[in-house]
């Protein structure tokens, strides 16, 4: 037995092997010791990361010293369109992860730092309470708009906008208090940077876990979703390039937002924005070069220790 596929949703999770066949569990800590009585001492677990609801069976595996690989849900999804898969159940997608494996030999997975686990939870979190807010103020506006306004809706919705505010700029203030206690070297660096502001160099830190995820600049742009997708099929299709658009989309917005202050306060991408412009290069396309730059500059400073200078950037 070489690799156990696993199908996993809310409840219960599918495996598969094939010296053992199918079996279905419960996504419990009944059903997680039950799984490795039933796998033995040998073998690989390998599971989708879907939602949170792998993390706690790929925890427990872990402690228990088995092997866990956690694959991206495209790429298995892609694997399957590939072999034109026409039935879709958790007992046939089991199948496709354990097939997946043996021809890929996926890496082992292991758990983030307890501290990553809790400023990304608290991330999260903060994000969340931001779209609520803005449903919530959307609301209070919609309300506004009546020709007779009910005092006490209106009081409910004005009080939730405040308690929402309220739980941001805290989750915000102890989100930015740990990060400074885990990667104060790398807050500082990236914060040095002309351009890249607090949330951001926050954001960069969680997603990347201090850039210790990445081993060259590529891997970050690809992540990021800011790479080029190139659509070419001989002489006819010729798509114009788009970017990608993996990736999360929170730091792609942040990162965009950086580039505006950039071409004003960074002087590298200021030249660079101005080159592409007097090219002909539309403003999305320039800005986006930018995006590129200010992310080569923070995967710099940061893997090399240093704070941002201007002289070195321009060379």
């Amino acid at each position: 037995m070489k690799y156990v596929g696993v199908d996993i949703s809310k409840e219960t999770f599918d495996a598969f092997n094939d010296e053992l066949g199918s079996r279905q569990f419960s996504n419990d800590s009944v059903g997680f010791a039950v799984f490795k009585k039933w796998i033995g001492v040998s073998g690989q677990v390998v599971m989708e990361a879907s939602g949170p609801y792998y993390l706690r069976l790929a925890h427990d595996l872990y402690k228990a010293n088995i092997p866990v690989s956690v694959i991206n849900p495209l790429v298995i999804r892609r694997f399957c369109q590939m072999n034109l898969q026409r039935a879709k159940t958790d007992k046939k997608d089991a199948v496709s992860i354990t097939q997946f494996a043996e021809l890929t030999n996926p890496s082992t997975w292991s758990p983030a730092p307890e501290y990553l686990q809790q400023l990304l939870q608290m991330q999260s979190v903060m994000e969340q309470l931001s779209k609520q807010q803005t449903s919530t103020l959307n609301a209070m506006e919609a309300l506004t708009q009546h020709p007779f306004i009910d005092k006490r809706a209106e009081k409910a919705l004005s009080k939730v906008a405040q308690i929402q505010k309220a739980q941001m700029t805290n989750l915000e203030k102890e989100i930015m208090e740990l990060t400074k206690q885990h990667y104060q070297n790398e807050y500082a660096s990236l914060t040095s940077i002309p351009g890249i502001g607090k949330k951001t160099a926050m954001l960069l830190i969680l997603v990347t876990d201090g850039f210790t995820r990445f081993d060259n600049i590529k891997q970050l742009v690809a992540y990021t979703g800011i790479a080029p997708r190139i659509f070419q099929s001989g002489k006819t299709v010729n798509k114009k390039p788009k970017i990608s658009k993996l990736g999360m989309a929170d730091l792609r917005k942040s990162l965009y937002m950086c580039t505006l202050r950039a071409i004003e306060q960074n002087e590298a991408c200021k030249n660079l924005y101005e080159r592409l412009r007097q090219k002909g290069k539309a403003a999305k396309v320039a800005l986006i070069a930018v995006c590129h730059k200010l992310l080569r500059q923070a995967f710099a400073v940061v893997k090399n220790k240093n704070q941002y200078r201007t002289e070195l950037s321009l060379a």
